[in-house]
């Protein structure tokens, strides 16, 4: 009996520290693979959902194919993307993303549009053996890992492409020779030496030939200038080529890190390209508690610029609107503002309790009261409204 006793402690004792480890765990991401017929080979991936995912199921996301995708460079991308959009810190400067972050199996293989051997001015690179497979990667991306992700995850049909040196080589080559299969593009100092410069040349041939490029690129340079300026000179090459172009619907943008050597550079080059990427998206909190409009107004310019509808954060304007009944005590304004989001969401039982609160702050009481009975309409088993009603009466 006494060992049966002992047996049972010792369970719970297990069972409670394993809970406990379990609960200080911070999880971002999970890992999948798949097999990809085009490539002949298991490809792993990590997916990072942003947290308004489960909250919202009716919520579509835009999603960054992030390269060279590693555990670290995984956690570095999508620690930048939940800093830029963090509710609790009052920042929305870009809007949540999904991130797919693809594992390396042989980088120099799927970055490189064509066969060489070259480094600027040697010759016979032996590391470069195996190059001259980005047209079969890109076929990968587009046939088998984007009807993955598009079919498992709520998407919006917008995809954003993460590259750095290869992996930045490789995302101009999808823009050049398959135009839309991403439409916004942050390249972090690219490979601009490959082949003797080969998408600098390969640039030019397109322009004259393709009337459909379309995106925003954002183009990051690092100081390589020790190791060889030509490095900056290709790169200056490739952006007055986008710039001075025909095209309408490409934009595009360089920054030089003086300060980033190739190495460093990826972690400014990505906050300052995504903010360039989704440039206009934050909202002003001290403007909008002086005209709650800008709310709608920014919402159709971001719908007309991204070519998908765009509807402020729930949350988020949830949030200003609490900063105006309470924090600056200007209750005309919080109504305002929850009521454009009972509009934007008028399935939420949120918004509308939000709402109520404000007109109970003015004396309301009727209009109050229609809230709480929306409210049923949408939950008929909600306690707090069906008290809020009693109070009320």
């Amino acid at each position: 009996m006494r060992r049966a006793v002992l047996a049972i402690i010792f369970l719970f004792i297990c069972t409670t520290l394993l809970a406990q480890i379990n609960d200080s765990l911070i999880t971002i991401g999970k890992k999948y693979s798949v097999y990809s017929k085009i490539l002949k080979e298991k490809r792993t991936y990590t997916v990072y959902l942003p947290p308004s995912y489960q909250r919202n199921p009716s919520k579509k996301y835009f999603v960054a194919y992030v390269l060279d995708g590693g555990r670290n460079k995984f956690l570095e991308v999508t620690g930048i993307a939940q800093s830029m959009n963090s509710i609790p810190d009052l920042k929305m400067q870009i809007p949540e993303l999904i991130i797919v972050s693809i594992e390396n199996t042989d980088r120099t293989r799927d970055f490189t549009p064509t066969h060489s051997l070259n480094y600027l001015d040697a010759e016979n690179i032996a590391a470069f053996s195996t190059s001259g497979g980005a047209d079969a990667f890109m076929q990968f991306i587009k046939k088998e890992l984007m009807p993955q992700i598009d079919s498992s995850y709520r998407t919006l049909p917008k995809n954003l492409i993460i590259g750095h040196s290869l992996g930045g080589l490789f995302a101009i080559n999808c823009l050049l020779e398959s135009p839309g299969l991403f439409n916004y593009y942050l390249l972090i100092d690219p490979s601009w030496f490959w082949d003797h410069n080969y998408i600098g040349k390969r640039t030019r041939e397109v322009l004259k030939t393709k009337t459909d490029l379309e995106g925003r690129v954002y183009i990051a340079l690092a100081n390589n200038m020790q190791e060889d300026k030509r490095h900056y000179q290709w790169g200056n090459e490739f952006y007055a080529l986008l710039k001075n172009s025909t095209f309408s619907k490409l934009d595009v943008k360089l920054r030089y890190f003086e300060d980033e050597k190739h190495l460093t550079v990826p972690v400014p080059a990505t906050y300052y390209g995504l903010r360039y990427i989704f440039d206009g998206f934050e909202l002003d909190i001290n403007e909008v508690c002086k005209n709650p409009d800008l709310i709608n107004k920014h919402d159709l310019e971001m719908s007309q610029k991204m070519g998908v509808e765009i509807k402020s954060d729930e949350s988020f304007v949830n949030t200003l609107g609490y900063i105006a009944l309470h924090d600056r005590n200007i209750p005309d304004v919080a109504i305002a503002i929850f009521e454009i989001n009972t509009k934007n969401y008028p399935s939420s039982v949120n918004v509308w309790d939000s709402l109520a609160d404000a007109y109970l702050v003015k004396g309301l009481k009727g209009k109050a009261k229609s809230c709480y009975e929306k409210i049923l309409s949408l939950q008929p088993d909600n306690i707090d409204a069906k008290r809020n009603l009693e109070r009320i009466k």
